[in-house]
């Protein structure tokens, strides 16, 4: 699986996630052409520098050329709604628009049909936004990974969607705004979790230089591979479990309770002992058993023992596929191979019969 990790430890902004794409390797040349030609907008281009950064290492800056502005951040949905973008990137692009949208509309208190971007209203704002999600579209990123963001000192839209997402964040820097909103929502948008890398192999790497002149604002993307574990591929069902603590009962009782348990349905029966109050030593009874066998083994429990209540779970379990051929009971493993078992009672009988020593049999 193919995925991408922002380290956020210096902030986070729209150009600076298009910035370390660009300098991971992707064409700024090819992706300006894309979205002139799906959001049939020209008077616009990419502008890149690349800067020494403080750690003497040269990254790339973006700032995009273009004066245009938009009467409204529903004009801007409507724009990309009717491009030529993928789908996928029109659908990514109206999430991220929609999440700057509410945090607007939270931030200034009014409804979002009549809220409006005022310095977010811009052409950058729109190649930010659906220039990050069609960057990632074309590098055919699978999964996207982020640490903890930096967030300095963060507009009142920023923390609007930090709150609602739920996003892990911190500062180094209380004076300067390090995570912009506009960064915020492509970031927390296109994310699937936050937090410590995965483990990966490093395949391309990129820094995308803020435009703030603070020492090391850049913010590093590393993309490569990781190898999901295979999914476990057993089957499940739910069972019911139910269970009671007896003390003040004839032990010679639960052998002949358990065998009528078991007879009337219950997929297992044990017991386990324990201390309870007053220093008594006393037996956990359990059962698990299917819904529809529930009623008649709860009556068969209250009416064989002395308990006056039973505790009542439903649990998962994962169970493996299985079958009965003659007199083995075979279960299937995912890799292909396979436990056997012999079914101990007809074992049992075979052994009387034979008069041959049943670990014999069994084997």
């Amino acid at each position: 699986m193919k995925i991408a990790y922002f380290n956020c430890s210096s902030g986070v902004a729209g150009d600076m996630i298009l910035a370390s794409l660009f300098d991971s390797g992707l064409s700024y040349k090819k992706l300006e052409t894309l979205l002139k030609k799906c959001l049939g907008l020209k008077d616009w281009s990419f502008v890149i520098k690349t800067k020494e950064s403080n750690y003497h290492v040269p990254v790339k800056q973006l700032n995009i050329k273009g004066e245009k502005r938009f009467n409204s951040p529903q004009y801007m949905k409507k724009l990309i709604r009717t491009s030529r973008l993928p789908e996928n990137v029109k659908n990514m692009s109206l999430r991220v628009l929609e999440c700057l949208i509410t945090a607007e509309s939270r931030a200034h208190k009014v409804p979002s049909r009549n809220v409006h971007f005022h310095e977010l209203n811009s052409l950058d704002t729109l190649i930010d936004v659906v220039g990050c999600c069609f960057a990632l579209d074309l590098l055919k990123i699978d999964k996207i990974f982020c640490s903890p963001i930096n967030i300095g000192s963060p507009a009142f839209a920023t923390l609007e969607i930090l709150k609602d997402k739920k996003i892990p964040v911190y500062t180094k820097n209380s004076k300067e705004e390090l995570a912009t909103p506009t960064g915020v929502a492509i970031i927390s948008t296109i994310c699937s979790d936050f937090g410590d890398m995965p483990v990966m192999e490093v395949e391309k790497s990129g820094y995308g230089a803020g435009t703030k002149n603070l020492p090391g604002n850049l913010l590093c993307v590393l993309i490569g591979t990781t190898k999901e574990r295979q999914a476990v591929k057993y089957d499940k069902d739910e069972v019911v479990s139910l269970e009671t603590n007896i003390d003040d009962m004839d032990p010679r009782i639960y052998p002949y309770i358990m065998d009528k348990i078991l007879k009337a349905g219950a997929k297992d029966v044990w017991f386990n002992q324990v201390l309870m109050k007053k220093g008594r030593p006393g037996i956990v009874f359990s059962v698990l058993c299917n819904q529809k066998d529930e009623n008649k083994i709860l009556e068969l429990i209250f009416n064989e023992t002395t308990t006056i209540g039973i505790r009542r779970n439903l649990v998962k379990r994962y169970v493996l596929k299985r079958e009965n051929k003659s007199e083995e009971k075979i279960s299937y493993l995912n890799n292909g191979k396979y436990k056997v078992k012999s079914e101990f009672k007809l074992a049992h009988k075979k052994a009387l019969k034979a008069k041959i020593p049943l670990y014999k049999i069994m084997k």
